[in-house]
């Protein structure tokens, strides 16, 4: 009897056990799709540009107050009273809300003496996401600060002729707009891939050279809204979607910048296949030409048969 209440006892506590252990791996699998800190934006700080869309109110300056503006090719806003506003700044990198409140103040300071201004992006055009090659929606996307590589893959929906475990990610060398002079060594470098097998530092000299404007030192000095590296040459990510999809693998998924380009290749065959339809396409238009329908002959032999 009391072997038999052992073993009721250890069948019971083991069941205890399985149970509790069940629970416990279904909650572990449960914190793998969460986080414990989880970061809802990218970081980097807007900083707006043609076209965007300013909204200004201020209490204290009834002039500006409620005035939206898009910001003018140019880059700059032109308000009642205070006049036109730069709001992209000297280095054409763009301001951001902050920034811009503070230069508003400080040009409405000559009118009032209690002054104060808030400035709200309200229309967000400016800064964009680019994808290029296989893909159903290629071309920009609007940046809205939490694009992630997923979810503009996602969107754009890469085709059959993808290669999805090859995926690139560009991100370009600072300025991102409006072009930058090169180095010499940088043209050198160009050179030599192209094949030309010479250097053009002695044909070009000091006409690429970067030249950095004198400023006054008494002039004041804007401080940026957040240090950022200078990028002295581009950055490559490859990308590996289909790891993403199947095997739950987003360690690459990180957060895009403003002008970042993703790029879906074509997989080996049909790179061929372009390869071969490209060679191709100067000969079509010649074989339609030859190549009558047999529409076309028909009607002909009918119009003959009627005379």
């Amino acid at each position: 009897m009391r072997e038999r209440m052992l073993l009721g006892v250890t069948v019971c506590l083991g069941l205890a056990c399985l149970v509790m252990g069940g629970c416990g791996n279904g909650t572990e699998r449960l914190k793998a799709f969460l986080q414990e800190r989880r970061t809802p934006v990218s970081g980097v700080p807007y900083r707006v540009l043609p076209p965007d869309t300013l909204l200004v109110r201020s209490a204290g300056v009834p002039e500006i107050n409620g005035i939206q503006q898009q910001i003018r090719p140019d880059g700059r806003i032109n308000l009642p009273l205070v006049g036109e506003i730069d709001v992209v700044g000297d280095k054409a990198e763009g301001l951001t809300a902050k920034q811009i409140e503070a230069r508003i103040t400080k040009a409405a300071e000559d009118y009032y003496e209690r002054v104060d201004a808030t400035v709200q992006v309200v229309g967000y055009n400016s800064q964009k996401i680019y994808v290029f090659g296989q893909t159903r929606s290629p071309g920009p996307q609007p940046w809205t600060g939490t694009n992630t590589v997923l979810d503009v893959l996602a969107r754009s929906q890469p085709t059959d002729m993808a290669w999805p475990e090859r995926i690139l990610v560009v991100r370009g060398r600072r300025p991102r707009r409006g072009g930058y002079l090169l180095d010499v060594k940088d043209l050198d470098q160009i050179a030599a891939e192209a094949g030309d097998g010479e250097a053009v530092t002695e044909e070009v000299g000091t006409v690429v050279a970067k030249v950095e404007p004198k400023e006054d030192a008494d002039q004041e000095r804007e401080p940026p809204a957040m240090a950022v590296p200078e990028e002295t040459e581009a950055k490559v990510m490859r990308i590996n979607l289909m790891a993403m999809i199947k095997k739950g693998d987003l360690s690459k998924n990180v957060y895009l910048q403003p002008d970042d380009v993703i790029y879906v290749p074509a997989n080996p065959l049909a790179a061929i296949g372009l390869a071969i339809q490209q060679v191709l396409l100067p000969i079509r238009p010649a074989a339609q030409i030859i190549s009558v329908p047999s529409s076309a002959v028909s009607s002909v032999e009918q119009v003959g048969g009627g005379r």
